[in-house]
């Protein structure tokens, strides 16, 4: 009996873990960009002492953070920084200490001091570090991900940089708190093959209709896991009872 109540407990927890999970993909539904991912793994453990009456089912959490790189859906914007990465591709970004992660978002635009940044703020990468734009006008972004402008005093388009794209296919990539990617393999090379479709978005890899599904699913999972407890215990003062009247 004491060991059910255990198991319905860390049942529970799984649950919790699981509609935390899915609340955040629904709030993230219309977010560009936005990946699914599997935050945390959960799963029961017995744990036996000896000389102890009985085990305990402990609850075990692995944080894997895998992320599903399946596309979302293209959208039109018709505005020159916006970019969609074809297939599964991604775009280099620099982290919080330096180092190369990645982005499906392609929201771009150009910072005050010139730089090239998400719609999240952080730095587009390039072939030598942090794409920055001088003063000019009709900055445009190709398909190869190169970035150019009209400078200003001229009349011909310049290349300033070319936007560092990269190719996730067979990788496994995993997501942080800031929403950004990166490899469980270190660090990814430039990819010619990466290509990008300008003034579109991509839309979330979310699926709504599947997300609510799953919210009611966990609620009933959530609910037949407190009714066990309910019956445990409504079994323990029964036989708690019985054992009084002999």
């Amino acid at each position: 009996m004491d060991k059910m109540i255990f198991t319905m407990l860390n049942s529970m927890k799984n649950v919790q873990t699981k509609q935390t999970n899915n609340a955040h993909e629904i709030a993230n539904a219309v977010t560009p960009g936005f990946k699914k991912s599997f935050s945390e793994q959960t799963r029961s453990l017995d744990v036996h002492i000896p000389g102890a009456h009985n085990s305990r089912a402990m609850p075990v959490s692995k944080a894997t953070n895998l992320v599903n790189m399946d596309p979302g859906a293209l959208m039109l914007t018709g505005r020159d920084l916006d970019v969609y990465v074809n297939g599964v591709g991604a775009i280099a970004v620099q982290g919080p200490e330096g180092q190369d992660l990645y982005t499906r978002r392609g929201d771009l635009s150009v910072a005050a001091g010139g730089a090239l940044v998400t719609g999240t703020g952080d730095l587009v990468l390039g072939d030598d570090g942090p794409i920055t734009i001088p003063p000019g006008t009709n900055v445009s972004i190709s398909t190869g991900g190169t970035v150019s402008l009209i400078p200003a005093g001229a009349n011909q388009p310049v290349e300033v940089g070319r936007i560092k794209l990269v190719d996730t296919a067979g990788q496994k990539m995993m997501i942080g708190e800031n929403g950004l990617f990166q490899a469980q393999q270190g660090v990814l090379p430039a990819s010619a093959e990466i290509t990008l479709t300008s003034k579109t978005l991509e839309g979330s890899n979310v699926n709504v209709v599947d997300s609510m599904v799953r919210m009611i699913s966990l609620s009933r999972q959530y609910e037949m896991a407190v009714n066990m407890i309910k019956n445990a215990r409504e079994v323990d003062a029964a036989g708690a009872s019985t054992i009084r009247l002999t």
